[in-house]
Parts: C-alpha cells; structure tokens; sequence
C-alpha cells in the first residue's frame, strides 16, 4: 500500500530526469521576474489602486508555455487526466464544504452574487491556479532537479521558493516593510507550505497539472463564496 501511494507517473520522472543546469538557470531567472513583477504590482496596488493581477497572471502562463513550446513539458499532457481531476475533486469539494460552505450556511454568512461568484470562478482557478501551477509546478520546480539530484530535496526547496513567491506582493500590496510583514508571512507561511506538498503529490502521482489546479482552484475559492 505504501508502495503504491508514493508511486510517482514514469512520465513525471522522465520529465525530472530530461533537465539541465541550463534549464535551472532559466528557471531560477523566471522565479526572480516574477518576485520583482509581483512586488512592483503591489506597489502599484498600494499607490494608485489599480490591480494588474489578471494580466501578470495570464502573462505568467503564456511565457512558460513559449519558452518550452510545448504543453505536456509543463504537466499539462493527456496522462490521466480523469483519475487526477477526480480524487482533486472530492478533495477540494470536501474542504470547501469543511471550510467554507457549512461554516458559511451555520453563520447566515450573506453569499455573493451569482455573477461575482461566476467572475471568482475564473479568477481563482485560471487567472490564480493554473498560473500558479504552470509557473511553478510545472516551471520552476522541476527544472531545480539538476541543482540538487534529489526528488524530495526539489521538492522541500520547490515549498520554501513557493511560499517566499507570495511575500513581495503580499508585502508591497499591503504598504509594509519586510519586517512588519514578517509576522504575516510566518503565520501563513506553514498552510502554504503544506498545500505546496498535496499539489506536488497530486502531480507527481498522475503526471499532469489538472488535479493539482482544481484541488488549488478550489482552495483559493474559499475566499470567492461568502462576502
């Protein structure tokens, strides 16, 4: 049984085993462009607000996908596409439930409206998930393999590079210093860390972005049902 729970996709391991210290490089210049375009959103944010997100976001899936010109070297190939979206499914409905449709109903939470939920929708599982999933998950992260030779040392290093992607725009968005967000940052910081490794396991497992995306789509979602 264990066997078969830490079984990886052969097509998960060739991709790792298919990379370079070129393709490091180029993975590690992608992470620095988005810690500096993020932080200079939340800037902008801050002082004019005017959020840029959706553009940066859809901009953040379009260069991964011209650099490798092609999908399935990003995870988003045919392999198992049913099985993944499946047990991502009842994952994700199950903690929305847990988390935010039960507590929301008890507490005659006022729900949105339908059409602000339908925008969230996108927002949260495209603009958010899949850019988050194809930058990292499918980018950055595994083009650290050739660095460290390891599949759980990429993947601690993948969680700690994915939870600081999140500090410049949190950070900036919210007008702080790197020491008055640090407090912030540590409390989230472990939560962060923790999806990081049941996205990776969701994709090592079936060789593909599509679970890993819903069950991060519906994750995000729970801050896009209830006002």
């Amino acid at each position: 049984m264990k066997e078969k729970i830490l079984h990886a996709d052969p097509s998960y391991l060739d991709r790792l085993n298919g990379f370079t210290r070129t393709d490091t490089l180029i993975a590690t210049g992608y992470y620095v462009l988005i810690l500096i375009v993020y932080y200079i959103m939340g800037s902008v944010l801050t002082k004019t607000g005017k959020y840029y997100g959706v553009f940066v976001n859809i901009a953040f899936i379009l260069i991964p996908v011209f650099i490798c010109r092609s999908l399935s070297a990003l995870g988003l190939c045919r392999r198992n596409p049913g099985r993944s979206l499946i047990v991502s499914g009842i994952i994700g409905i199950v903690f929305l439930l847990a988390v935010t449709i039960i507590p929301g109903i008890l507490s005659h939470t006022q729900l949105l409206p339908v059409n602000q939920i339908v925008t969230n929708l996108f927002y949260y599982f495209i603009v958010i998930a899949l850019s988050e999933e194809i930058s990292f998950r499918g980018f950055i992260q595994p083009r650290l393999f050739p660095l460290v030779k390891r599949e759980w040392l990429m993947i601690l290093l993948g969680g700690v590079l994915f939870v600081l992607m999140h500090y410049p725009y949190q950070m900036a968005a919210r007008g702080m210093t790197f020491t008055q967000y640090w407090p912030l940052f540590i409390a989230n910081a472990p939560f962060q860390f923790l999806w990081h490794l049941a996205f990776t396991a969701l994709y090592r497992r079936y060789g593909n972005l599509f679970g890993s995306t819903l069950l991060h789509g519906c994750v995000d979602m729970s801050m896009g049902i209830f006002s």
